[in-house]
């Protein structure tokens, strides 16, 4: 359904200094994935890592630098503008926050009415069927079709998001941290939403998220992203039992545990490098207790062991 192959985006920062030259950030570095019809790829890592740029970029809300997306078959990197407008009816996104994503002087109706006005020629009797159809279909009623967003909680302005985003049927959704924004009592609501849509309409699904409990949840799939890259893809079983990159291990560690700590938790030493001066060689091995002379020369290539793919020299003789 969703092939990504080399996708990669730099934006170039100007410096305050008159002589000084532009910065280049690799936000994302010629990543590569799939996902199949009706399944969940999680996309997880720390912040900073590249996971937004990198959904975003994939539905061309930021345009890339380099790469191929292709969904259900259509190249969408090379679409002119006329016709990436058409095949938006395809893929949709809900975003992280659900108030700064609704438009405060449209109601909920009008606001999930909107895509079947661009994309559709639904009459006016069909239209409002339509939204009230599909506000049923997110937990919420056709009285709530009038009301403003600021008048709703934040589970239910995502539920609208959520109405807005499924409206014209779409073959792939981006879930850029959908519950992250919302009180903990919520959160499952809202995800079992997505799971019971997902199982009725076979959506497919990119789940980006830092909330590695939530991921192993709501994941087939599992993409693990350091530093702009991809580090490691698997199973969710496998990333989770048996994950094989160290940064990976180190993520998988970092879950709070609801046993009693005594001895507090398992800590990541240092930080995320810093996008303008990202090291040479593998990019984790400032951080790595594992790292040798070869880690900080050379990116490690892509090894195959069983269904995952992972980047450590850990693993090539």
């Amino acid at each position: 359904m969703v092939e990504v192959r080399g996708l990669t985006k730099t934006f170039h920062v100007k410096k305050k200094g008159l002589f000084e030259k532009p910065a280049e950030i690799r936000a994302i570095d010629k990543i590569n994935f799939s996902i199949q019809k009706g399944t969940t790829l999680g996309m997880v890592g720390e912040s900073g890592s590249g996971k937004t740029t990198a959904a975003r970029t994939m539905l061309r809300l930021i345009e890339p630098d380099a790469g191929k997306v292709i969904i259900n078959g259509t190249e969408i990197t090379s679409l002119a503008k006329s016709d990436l407008r058409k095949f938006r009816k395809h893929m949709q996104i809900v975003f992280q926050d659900p108030y700064s994503s609704l438009n405060p002087r449209m109601t909920a109706g009008k606001i999930i009415a909107e895509p079947l006005k661009i994309h559709t020629d639904l009459s006016g009797k069909e239209l409002r069927d339509r939204v009230y159809e599909l506000l049923q279909l997110v937990g919420l009623s056709r009285e709530h079709a009038d009301r403003y967003p600021h008048e709703f909680s934040g589970g239910q302005r995502q539920r609208i998001g959520i109405a807005r985003a499924i409206a014209l049927n779409p073959l792939f959704v981006v879930l850029d941290e959908p519950v992250s924004a919302l009180d903990v009592s919520i959160q499952g609501q809202i995800l079992n939403l997505l799971l019971d849509l997902q199982e009725k309409f076979e959506l497919t699904y990119l789940f980006v998220a830092h909330n590695l409990a939530v991921v192993e949840q709501m994941s087939d799939r599992i993409a693990v992203m350091y530093a702009g890259r991809i580090v490691e893809e698997n199973s969710r079983q496998g990333i989770y039992r048996e994950p094989l990159h160290p940064y990976t291990k180190n993520l998988i560690r970092s879950i709070p545990d609801a046993k009693p700590i005594k001895h507090g938790f398992s800590v990541l030493k240092g930080e995320i490098p810093s996008p303008e001066a990202l090291p040479s060689g593998c990019h984790f091995h400032p951080r790595c207790n594992h790292a040798t002379d070869r880690c900080k020369v050379m990116y490690p290539p892509e090894k195959l062991i069983g269904s995952a793919k992972v980047f450590c020299w850990l693993y090539h003789e």
